[in-house]
């Protein structure tokens, strides 16, 4: 994977089509070779949704943890989220 594959954390996306990827989810990426291809192949708006479907009304970080693992799941199946 090249570094410049995925933007973490805040400001450094140069798309502004995608917002930069949650610092979780890039770690899970990272480490499951099936789900990062599956969320390169998604176009700007599937992972837009997917990132903002993490990032939002997380009252824990086990909210957070525990949807990132649902898109996990979802992109080793071969969806995203908008496909639910």
């Amino acid at each position: 994977m090249n570094n410049n594959d995925f933007y973490i954390g805040m400001g450094h996306n140069p798309n502004p089509n995608v917002p930069d990827i949650p610092e979780g989810l890039s770690m899970a990426l990272h480490n499951d070779t099936k789900a990062r291809e599956a969320f390169q192949k998604l176009n700007d708006t599937q992972k837009s949704d997917l990132i903002h479907y993490i990032q939002s009304n997380n009252q824990t970080g086990f909210d957070a943890k525990n949807k990132i693992e649902d898109a996990m799941e979802e992109l080793r199946g071969g969806k995203s989220h908008a496909q639910r």
